[in-house]
């Protein structure tokens, strides 16, 4: 009997949906369901938007660092990398050394500021997309070389100059600079000059960061030894892991092999920017929310314009031994319902919208690249979850109220009433 019971209770509710309409939907259920839908396709089209940023901008920053930097833990210069070279690559990883300069360009009477990197070109290519040669499958779509190699013999004395630290300097492969040490630490005859080079321009590459395409450059290792007053020794080693994904994991894997070093991964290097991302996804996630909770306004609505309208029903199903809890069941099962077939068009359709942007890029935006890009998309599926389940939670929480208000209906005055 209980189970021929369960049964009506759905039966009825699916009942209550259709009303008098001739579809399976009355007219005020329709706003319902589209108030829902609308909701759940907010929320995956946001995180997984926000999803696309995030990793965008680690690429780009991945791809002009590395996924992982090692140094010595007392902030001293590495003065023998080679054996941490090797022991990183029997271990799977990709690594080149790095020497980091401050330095100044000048070119006739311009004078420009820029970090510069020493680095071993063979290695660095292996590590940084941002050196990749034009026309490389492995380079990424928004980094690489516009124009010269560092792979020739030509760069022991030449320097790679981002793009827009090139426009400044009005300068194209080819081309002389001068590199200075901002610190007079040369005595001479004349008193303590700074060190300088002269040095030809290799290669312009384009980072796809405007801050560093307009402050970064690369030198050999030699060249920047001499600026450092090195023998042998570097700064820090760049390292890529086999598993973009997991670099956090190898990260802590290396700080507990390597005693003595410090390990940062990716995130370390913007933190501010990263976790500005992260923030932002957060706002944005609970915003849509909020436009969700809205939506199920009309759904509270609904449910007491029902209560309202059908208390002669109500009392007659009291009457006929349904008990309270089925009552609240029966108006349970239509806000259920109406809230799945909600999320599940409000996926599907978020999905295929996401899905055509990814493949086409209809969208395109205007960040910091030569030309738009497309807006960036990357599905999670944690996100879908979390929007299901926020999803189901508010629908529970907007027919809280209307099923108290059930409690108020007295079968028999209601029989009294209309007999």
């Amino acid at each position: 009997m209980e189970k021929n019971r369960n049964k009506s209770a759905l039966w009825l509710a699916l009942k209550s949906l259709r009303g008098q309409s001739a579809g399976p939907l009355n007219r005020s259920h329709i706003l319902t369901l589209a108030g829902i839908t609308l909701g759940v396709m907010a929320l995956i089209c946001v995180s997984s938007v926000m999803n696309g940023f995030r990793a965008d901008i680690r690429g780009r920053i991945t791809g002009t660092f590395s996924e992982i930097r090692i140094s010595k833990s007392d902030n001293q210069p590495l003065d023998a990398p080679d054996g941490l070279l090797q022991t990183l690559r029997q271990q799977g990883f990709k690594a080149a050394p790095v020497v980091r300069n401050e330095l100044v360009i000048k070119r006739g009477p311009a004078l420009f500021s820029t970090l510069c990197l020493g680095i071993d070109p063979t290695l660095h290519t292996q590590i940084s997309g941002a050196l990749v040669p034009p026309g490389n499958s492995a380079a990424e779509s928004t980094q690489g070389l516009l124009r010269g190699s560092i792979l020739g013999p030509e760069f022991g004395g030449g320097i790679a100059l981002g793009s827009g630290l090139a426009a400044k300097l009005n300068v194209t492969p080819g081309d002389e600079i001068q590199l200075l040490a901002p610190l007079f630490n040369v005595p001479t005859a004349f008193g303590l000059l700074p060190r300088v080079r002269t040095l030809r321009v290799a290669a312009i590459f384009y980072a796809g960061m405007p801050e560093y395409d307009d402050a970064f450059s690369y030198i050999s290792l030699d060249n920047a030894r001499f600026f450092r007053g090195y023998s042998s020794e570097v700064d820090y080693i760049e390292v890529k892991t086999p598993d973009f994904g997991k670099s956090a994991r190898y990260a802590r894997q290396l700080r507990s092999r390597l005693k003595g070093y410090e390990v940062e991964d990716w995130s370390a290097y913007e933190s501010s920017l990263y976790s500005a991302i992260r923030f932002e996804k957060y706002m944005m996630f609970v915003i849509m929310l909020f436009m969700y909770i809205i939506a199920s306004f009309n759904l509270t609505g609904n449910m007491l314009k029902a209560i309202a309208q059908k208390k002669r029903e109500l009392g007659l199903l009291k009457a006929l031994g349904y008990r309270d809890p089925e009552v609240r069941g029966l108006f349970l099962y239509q806000s259920l319902l109406l809230s799945t077939l909600g999320i599940i068009l409000g996926i599907a359709l978020s999905t295929a919208l996401l899905l055509l942007q990814q493949r086409l890029g209809i969208l395109r935006l205007d960040m910091g690249d030569a030309l738009p890009q497309p807006l960036p998309v990357k599905f999670a599926a944690l996100d879908y979850v979390a929007v299901i389940v926020a999803a189901y939670l508010v629908t529970l929480a907007s027919v809280i109220f209307p099923l108290r208000r059930l409690k108020r209906i007295n079968a028999i005055e209601l029989i009294r009433q209309n007999t």
